[in-house]
């Protein structure tokens, strides 16, 4: 078994080289609501690949930086899209300040991470967030058609994915109130259903965090 930092080495070559053969692996504009994202918001979309939330982002406003540990998508972002700064740079350790964001997007990003990042990119966004700011996350759920039974899985691409619940995503983010939780399931055109949780948090201004989500 690889120790974990050869795992996360491997997997950053892995998501470079998927990068460099897919200018666009994911197409469209991605969805934000939610987020009070507007003119004058400082957003960071962390894991922002090709850049699919970054538009949408850039669509309300906001000023946006983009993060990414793999150059191939940073470079493809910084082709695509002027409006928006971008970093090469790892979740875990965000090369940020405290308090710099008023949103921050994980979008399909947890699920690539193990047990210990996982705990470390929640830390990293909770300080990166300014109080009063919002955290969305989505990302890929246990009951997903591609995860067979498994908790974790690696595709053919040689990126690995594992399967989290809409419980353990609270969990992560323990100490900020629940605006929004739900497990989103939908049914594909030849049968098959992804299964997604999907999250957004506030950082409160001070004083215990309530959970808001019923």
């Amino acid at each position: 078994m690889q120790d974990p930092q050869s795992e996360r080495e491997s997997q950053r070559r892995s998501w470079e080289r998927f990068y460099s053969e897919n200018e666009r692996p994911w197409r469209g504009i991605g969805r934000v609501d939610g987020l009070d994202a507007g003119p004058g918001c400082r957003a960071l979309d962390v894991g922002c690949g090709n850049g699919k939330t970054v538009a949408a982002l850039l669509r309300t406003g906001a000023e946006v930086t983009g993060l990414d540990f793999s150059a191939a998508a940073v470079d493809l972002c910084r082709k695509r899209w002027s409006g928006a700064g971008f970093v090469v740079g790892d979740c875990t350790r965000m090369p940020f300040g405290d308090g710099a964001f008023d949103i921050v997007t994980l979008v399909h990003v947890l699920e690539h991470l193990d047990g210990e990042q996982l705990r470390q990119t929640a830390a990293e966004t909770v300080r990166v967030l300014a109080d009063g700011g919002r955290v969305l996350v989505r990302s890929f759920a246990v009951g997903d058609m591609r995860a067979a039974g498994t908790e974790s899985n690696v595709r053919g691409n040689g990126i690995r994915y594992r399967y989290l619940t809409r419980e353990a995503v609270e969990d992560l983010f323990a100490g900020l109130e629940v605006t929004r939780s739900e497990t989103v399931e939908e049914t594909m055109r030849f049968g098959g259903v992804r299964v997604r949780a999907e999250c957004i948090f506030r950082k409160g201004a001070g004083g215990p965090a309530k959970n808001l989500n019923i």
